[in-house]
């Protein structure tokens, strides 16, 4: 039996995570109401709950409970290591957030966002299982937020200032994590010699403002700015309206900082291969715009439009000489 057994691991990170635990993996699924065999594991990695990909927290009571399952299979099987992923939205957005926030701010997410009160829960139950006995450790992982190429950057573009309203006047920081570092992160924790136990963030050096970030993401022009009282309501519509990116109940998310700081994992060794703004540029599917300045973007989306509007009045022309020389020949 191999050393490492990994729940999640058809995601993108899963997939680098049992890659860089090597030939040793064993991968291992939840799957409800059938038992989970763990006897010879000496650490479960536990990556079925965050970071979310989907726009709606549907299924947290199912990953919740294979949660449990993991844990009691690994209680069963005298697992004494758990290696678990969170996110750093478990500390809540809001104006008095510390900038950066430390692995010692409370835990306080917005009770309206359910995917974080579902990651705050699955903590909770990963610190049970710890506190059940004294040998156990169980590092839990809270990154940024994650930016990979497979996936469609939704949480990115709800909650990172890639798009929608902004209010006028104000700017926030923001973060931005490439999955790949988390993968090195989770894999880190695995392996180490002595047994990695507490809370640890996951991010690069510093941070970015949101309106830096929408540069960087190839944002062709600059998202729009509201009054700050108008903010709510106007992302609310759009989101009534199916064209808006932050659900309402993330509002805070995309309004407060929320940035961490992860010198906890850095003393333990970990180094990561992308600063934000690389992992932000690296991973957007407009990339390719980013090394453009927001004025060179407008100004090409303008003459654009001009080109377009250019060609429908030649087509126009065109048609009206053809018509008139008709009309002549009758």
């Amino acid at each position: 039996m191999a050393a490492f057994a990994v729940t999640g691991s058809t995601t993108a990170l899963g997939a680098l995570v049992v890659g860089g635990l090597g030939g040793e993996a064993a991968v291992a699924e939840v799957v409800p109401g059938q038992p989970l065999a763990l006897a010879g594991v000496g650490c479960l990695v536990s990556l079925a709950v965050g970071p979310c990909p989907e726009p709606e927290p549907a299924g947290a009571a199912s990953r919740l409970a294979a949660l449990r399952e993991a844990l009691a299979a690994a209680d069963a099987a005298g697992v004494n290591r758990v290696v678990h992923l969170s996110s750093a939205v478990v500390y809540g957005a809001a104006a008095d957030n510390d900038v950066p926030l430390t692995e010692d701010a409370p835990v306080r997410p917005d009770p309206s966002f359910a995917w974080a009160a579902e990651l705050a829960e699955a903590e909770r139950l990963v610190a049970e299982w710890r506190d059940g006995h004294a040998d156990r450790a169980a590092a839990v992982l809270r990154p940024a937020l994650v930016v990979a190429p497979s996936d469609g950057g939704f949480l990115p573009r709800a909650l990172g200032g890639l798009s929608g309203p902004r209010p006028a006047g104000e700017t926030r920081p923001v973060q931005f994590v490439h999955v790949e570092d988390v993968a090195t992160a989770v894999v880190l924790c695995a392996t180490a010699v002595d047994p990695v136990d507490g809370l640890l963030n996951v991010a690069p050096e510093g941070w970015i403002r949101d309106d830096e970030a929408a540069a960087l993401a190839g944002t062709l022009l600059p998202p729009p700015k509201v009054p700050p009282r108008l903010l709510a309501p106007a992302r609310h519509l759009l989101w009534a309206v199916g064209v808006g990116v932050t659900p309402p109940e993330a509002d805070s998310y995309a309004t407060h900082p929320w940035v961490v700081a992860a010198d906890r994992l850095r003393a333990l060794g970990w180094s990561p291969a992308y600063t934000t703004e690389e992992a932000l540029v690296a991973t957007t599917s407009c990339s390719t715009l980013a090394s453009l300045s927001p004025h060179r973007r407008q100004q090409l989306l303008l003459a654009g439009t001009a080109a377009l509007l250019g060609g429908v009045l030649l087509t126009l022309a065109v048609l009206l000489a053809r018509a008139v020389r008709s009309a002549r020949r009758r």
